[in-house]
């Protein structure tokens, strides 16, 4: 019996959300000259967040999280619609935190400086690769 090919492409899904899960623990913000002391999304939903925010920070995290163990957990023909669930719910936070913090006419570069003084963080950018990863993978995987 020959051994099954590892695909790489099999675990971009996975690699996407793991790579989404610890962008939210990285400082979503950097202040002044790109020191990365602004706060994360954890410290968000742990303290510092207001009520919308801390929600779409909740409704990102648990996207996330929905699709690493989905990664891990069997569910026949539904498994790839789940982790497209899964990774749309995750975007969905992202999108409601920014489109209750800032108004549609501003772009993103006013909007980072509304909510840090400054500009993005590592963090910002990680998720944003995470969702990039994870759709790429969610295309390509076969199951």
């Amino acid at each position: 019996m020959a051994k099954k090919k590892v695909n790489i492409m099999d675990y971009l899904f996975l690699i996407g959300m793991l790579v989404t899960a610890v962008g939210f623990f990285l400082p979503l913000t950097s202040h002044f000259g790109g020191n990365a002391n602004g706060n994360s999304a954890f410290s968000i939903i742990t303290g510092s967040g207001k009520g919308l925010v801390k929600v779409g920070s909740i409704i990102t995290l648990a996207g996330a999280v929905a699709g690493i163990i989905l990664s891990f957990v069997n569910l026949g023909k539904s498994q790839k619609i789940a982790k497209l669930v899964s990774l749309i719910v995750s975007v969905a936070g992202g999108l409601y935190i920014f489109f209750n913090m800032s108004s549609l006419g501003k772009d993103i570069v006013k909007f980072a400086a509304k909510i840090s003084g400054s500009g993005f963080g590592a963090g910002f950018y990680i998720i944003i690769a995470g969702w990039i990863i994870a759709l790429i993978g969610w295309i390509t995987s076969r199951r």
